[in-house]
């Protein structure tokens, strides 16, 4: 009985740790950027969110799981006075706004985990 009453534990154990495995983030895709018109400038890539004082640059940012899923993501800036995010038009569409010069960092966070840290730069307004 009691060889039995053991193994029924482990099956339970062995149910219940399975049953929180689940998908997990394996990367995200960076594209359409769309930069600003000269000679202001806007670039975003997997290290870096620049952009001009008052300009504003785009990217299509998609955090995929590791079944090649995509996942939710919000992207936060950590000091929305330098650099503002927000969702534009479509899903994982984003707009990165230059709000005064200096440089934060922007959080991105898929289905509520941290898993990227850019660096934002706001530039000054070349002279034209």
């Amino acid at each position: 009985m009691s060889a039995r009453l053991l193994a029924c534990a482990l099956l339970a154990a062995l149910a219940l740790g399975l049953g929180g495995c689940g998908p997990d983030y394996d990367h995200t895709d960076i594209a359409s950027v769309r930069s600003p018109p000269a000679p202001l400038t806007g670039h975003v890539d997997y290290a870096r969110v620049q952009v001009s004082l008052g300009a504003v640059v785009t990217a299509h940012i998609v955090p995929y799981d590791d079944d090649h899923k995509v996942m939710s993501v919000d992207l936060r800036s950590k000091d929305p006075s330098v650099v503002e995010v927000t969702n534009v038009v479509s899903d994982h569409d984003y707009a990165f706004l230059g709000m005064k010069t200096g440089t934060t960092e922007v959080e991105l966070r898929a289905d509520g985990h941290l898993v990227l840290i850019l660096t934002a730069v706001v530039t000054d307004q070349p002279p034209l």
